[in-house]
């Protein structure tokens, strides 16, 4: 079955059906500058033909003759004399709330192909692939880390799960809390400001969508795997398809002693999907839940290496999408519920708590949003109207404003609302396609704020040339706004950072070189300038850090990405270089401005038959500068080499085994926490479909 996902354009010569059902058959498909699957309101079915053989067919006969060609069936010619044969009908689904107006496509987009058989084991290194993300960690294997974009701050990116977009309003640090393992994602889309925009989103430096399995047959996959540090790792994933419903449960486990004192950890998932693909209208439900419990040394100061950490999470949400006459609509509701302790002395594990230290902790964030979406065709183009409603809170007895009415362990709490209303353009005209989109937002605590982008594309030949522009903004955090401690005094006054980015780019299709080889690149250069940036700075050394809306900080960057498959092999390069520029306006900021300079990373791998393996090397080079015992060290240059090899025992069983920092490189990625040495993990892999 082919799905269409996002908005699709087809032109095709029609065969007529030999079904007495009302359909339409197409024998090739592509983009042109008519919506043909949104303007025919009925279901369609698609027979891919080889044009050689279709050609000769049709200039001898009267009846078209097919080669049906689908995944896992051999192909097969026929002749005016035989019976046709009917492919099974496709579901087109309709304009998601994730849907751009045109095919101006995200910035990047991985597979589950592309990462598989790699070395990765966690969503934190798989994000970590895509040009321009700054993946800054505080232990491994997903327990915490910090998610940023060419040069941002770990509070200016976005993540979205199957377009909704379930960003931590309390801070960044818990943005990576989704109850998702790797093994339920079937690709990862690197959005650009520009580009989500034209999703009624406002995002600071750019977001990441994760979309989960959305496979249409029944599977089973298991995944046990042991490793260094008394690392265990069990997954289970299932997908049955019962008429238009595809039904998903997934559940993960994953502990670990730690790789040094006071780093162990205890972490789960459970996952639930379901999918219904009508004739006019989508339905997609999702329900997951989480639980991190771990140690935490040093990973918010090196004063403090007893620290402990434990959070709950649940997210939920509903999408809905029908086509009424010319219109699509869309819709969607969503929630997430995050709980936080935080322990600066673990209980039962520091030795002398001092008398200063009262209690843990404890935060209690919640999200609660609505959202609703149009599309019409309008002239030569498509016209697109939404508006969302979210609701953000926070209970905390640190966060937030006093409240006597709250029960323990909260003592304060704070609540906004953001009504969000956007609008867009978009065309395809032959090989140029442009689409402009201006969004406004009123907050309950903020007032109103405004977000414009435009993006424009043209082909030629294998090539497209992209170009966008936009002005966005990001609001303060609750932590931004309330945190205190003995040398922090937050401001509940700040007002929201703001940006305006341009970006061009040059992107290759895959092309074949041969019978067996392809190869395909992409370069992108881009610039930020950002306005009111939010820091933490202090007049003199003896007054208290304040946060305030002080910095202008530029960001000018680009990143470049090749691949190369040739026969068995096949190879991937990439480069990544950002350039801050900081001005903080006289005042004596808490520290350099951290962001990661340079990112080479080249892999290479091979299958043959049974048997396939994948080398990568990673050079980071970071700017900034920690400090440890009192004294400064700068974060500089870090090469880590991974490697990963895969043998199936059985078509369905599959070992496999794994190596991280093979040569044992030390390095800091984030404050003094040392990253993990040599690690090994070895497992089995069940898949049955």
């Amino acid at each position: 079955m082919y799905k269409q996902t996002h908005q699709q354009h087809a032109s095709a010569r029609c065969v007529a059906p030999r079904s007495p059902k009302v359909a339409l058959r197409f024998r090739r498909f592509c983009r042109a500058g008519w919506a043909a699957y949104s303007s025919m309101h009925r279901e369609v079915t698609i027979g891919r033909l080889a044009t050689r053989v279709a050609d000769s067919s049709l200039a001898k006969s009267a009846v078209a003759c097919c080669l049906l060609a689908a995944v896992g069936t051999p192909t097969m010619a026929q002749t005016d004399d035989r019976e046709a044969r009917t492919l099974p009908e496709v579901e087109v689904s309709l304009d998601s709330l994730a849907s751009s107006l045109t095919s101006v496509e995200p910035a990047a987009v991985l597979t589950a192909n592309d990462f598989r058989q790699t070395s990765i084991r966690s969503i934190a290194d798989l994000v970590a692939l895509l040009p321009g993300v700054d993946l800054r960690t505080r232990g491994g294997n997903d327990v915490q880390a910090d998610l940023s974009m060419r040069g941002g701050t770990f509070d200016q990116m976005l993540v979205l799960l199957n377009g909704i977009n379930l960003t931590d309003a309390q801070t960044g640090h818990h943005t990576l809390d989704i109850p998702i393992d790797i093994s339920m994602v079937e690709r990862v889309e690197l959005l650009t400001p520009a580009q989500c925009m034209a999703r009624g989103l406002a995002a600071f430096c750019g977001a990441v969508n994760i979309v989960v399995s959305e496979q249409y047959r029944d599977r089973l996959l298991a995944d046990v795997s042991l490793g260094s540090h008394a690392t265990a790792k069990a997954t289970v994933l299932g997908t049955r398809a019962l008429g238009r419903w595809s039904l998903t449960a997934a559940a993960a486990y994953n502990r670990s002693d730690g790789y040094r004192p006071n780093t162990d950890y205890r972490h789960g998932s459970l996952f639930l999907q379901g999918l219904r693909h009508g004739g006019r209208s989508d339905l997609h439900l999702q329900l997951g839940g989480q639980f991190k419990d771990f140690g935490s040394a040093g990973f918010y100061s090196t004063t403090f290496p007893d620290q402990y950490e434990a959070t709950r999470t649940l997210v939920f949400s509903g999408q809905w999408s029908v086509v009424s006459g010319q219109w699509r609509w869309s819709a969607s509701a969503y929630g997430r519920l995050h709980r936080d302790r935080f322990e600066l002395f673990r209980e039962g594990y520091a030795d002398d708590v001092p008398g200063w230290y009262t209690g843990h902790n404890h935060h209690l964030s919640s999200l609660a949003g609505a959202g609703v979406r149009a599309v019409r065709q309008l002239g030569v183009g498509e016209w697109v109207a939404g508006a969302e409603v979210r609701r953000e809170g926070i209970r905390s007895n640190v966060l937030g404003l006093p409240d006597s009415t709250l029960a323990s362990p909260y003592t304060h709490a704070a609540v906004r609302t953001s009504s969000v209303v956007y609008t867009g353009y978009g065309l395809r005209r032959g090989r140029f396609a442009a689409e402009a989109t201006a969004l406004g937002l009123y907050n309950s605590h903020f007032g109103p704020h405004y977000g414009l982008a435009a993006n424009a594309r043209y082909d030629v030949s294998i090539f497209n040339f992209q170009f966008s522009l936009s002005r966005t903004f990001r609001l303060p955090t609750f932590t931004d706004l309330y945190y205190q401690s003995a040398t922090q005094q937050a401001n509940p006054d700040l007002g929201a950072e703001s940006s305006t980015a341009i970006e061009g780019k040059v992107e290759s299709k895959k092309w074949k070189v041969g019978e067996r080889s392809a190869f395909g690149f992409q370069l992108s250069a881009y610039y930020r300038a950002g306005a009111d940036i939010i820091g933490w700075v202090r007049p003199t050394e003896d007054d208290l850090w304040l946060s305030m809306n002080h910095t202008a900080v530029d960001a000018l960057g680009l990143d470049a990405a090749a691949q190369f498959q040739f026969s068995i092999f096949n190879f991937q390069f990439s480069y990544s270089f950002c350039h801050i520029e900081a001005d903080s306006r006289g005042l004596l900021a808490s520290s350099a401005i951290d962001h990661l300079r340079h990112r080479l990373q080249a892999s290479a791998g091979i299958k043959v038959d049974r048997f396939s393996c994948h080398l990568s090397a990673t050079y980071r080079f970071r700017e900034g500068q920690y400090v440890e015992d009192g004294v400064a060290h700068n974060y500089g240059g870090a090469l880590l080499v991974d490697a990963a090899a895969e043998y199936a025992l059985r078509p369905a069983l599959t070992l496999y085994l794994r190596g991280y920092n093979l040569f044992d490189a030390s390095w800091r990625d984030l404050g003094g926490v040392p990253q993990p040495g040599v690690t090994l993990a070895a497992g089995l892999r069940l898949q049955l479909e």
